[in-house]
């Protein structure tokens, strides 16, 4: 029998997130993970830009809610919980570097901040105030494993899975603000949004935990789907789809050290079979371009 070798609880913290409210998102983001560390999570991931929410009319408003990143307030509520409880949380912010701002992914652990990672693909109209990230895909090494981080429409891209995996990535979090698009789409029940399907997929191609966290509610005539989701290696879904209206927190009892067993079949392995002799092995990726953190 297989040993539990990187035993976790990871939970989908799947929050209501109200537009440019920043004092009253950090209290349900305070409230729902202090919930979830009560439950014995030990890695969460909040939604996408958790703390001010993503639908701005001009530069100026995404810049009055910026932050920098250590050092702001939204990433300090984020340090002193992970602290407090000896827990790994990411989530999803703006952060101001001198004139250019990034859609961020913080992730904070009881030793500090472990990282950061920006956006790389801007979605809709963050081509108008966010630059393209610019750190690469970095994969974090912690004490319950390495983690992998992607923001939202990075995920509609199979190449920066795969470049996670191929670095030894345990787990991807991925934080989203997806909408619904049921009625637009068509898409087969229970599902309103890709962005779990994407999770799954990704997570049966690169034999790698996913964990996506969308947000719920509506601002304006936008309304968020919610459905977040943690997918095994196999591609399972083994906690959620969640509901597409409400806050909840999913939980998954994990083995992080599963993603490792790449060979659980002696003919049938998702990266020792991939055909490097029609394209190259690591996609092109050259991780020495980017800083080191």
């Amino acid at each position: 029998m297989e040993k539990n070798q990187s035993p976790a609880r990871v939970a989908c913290v799947q929050m209501d997130v109200v537009q440019g409210q920043v004092e009253q998102n950090l209290a349900t983001a305070r409230r729902m993970v202090e919930e979830a560390c009560a439950q014995g999570a030990t890695l969460m991931v909040l939604p996408e830009l958790f703390n001010t929410g993503c639908v701005f009319d001009n530069r100026a408003q995404v810049f009055a809610v910026a932050e920098p990143v250590p050092g702001g307030q939204s990433t300090a509520l984020l340090l002193e919980l992970a602290k407090a409880h000896g827990v790994y949380i990411v989530a999803s912010l703006v952060e101001q570097d001198g004139p250019d701002l990034f859609n961020t992914a913080v992730l904070a652990g009881p030793e500090g901040l472990v990282g950061k990672f920006r956006k790389l693909h801007p979605c809709e109209d963050e081509v108008y105030w966010i630059e393209p990230g610019n750190l690469g895909l970095p994969v974090f090494h912690t004490p319950i494993g390495r983690i992998g981080l992607l923001i939202c429409l990075d995920a509609y891209y199979p190449e920066t899975f795969r470049i996670l995996a191929m670095q030894g990535a345990d787990v991807i979090c991925v934080p989203f603000n997806a909408g619904d698009v049921k009625e637009s789409r068509h898409l087969p029940d229970p599902y309103y949004t890709m962005a779990s399907t994407l999770c799954m997929a990704n997570a049966l191609s690169n034999h790698v935990l996913v964990v996506g966290t969308d947000r719920v509610g509506r601002t304006g005539s936008v309304k968020f789907a919610g459905q977040s989701v943690i997918a095994d290696q196999w591609g399972a879904p083994i906690a959620g789809p969640a509901g597409n209206e409400r806050e909840e927190i999913l939980y998954a009892d994990v083995d992080l050290c599963d993603s490792r067993r790449k060979y659980f079949h002696p003919t049938n392995s998702r990266l020792a079979n991939r055909r490097t002799d029609v394209y190259s092995a690591d996609l092109g990726y050259c991780p020495e371009k980017y800083r080191k953190q």
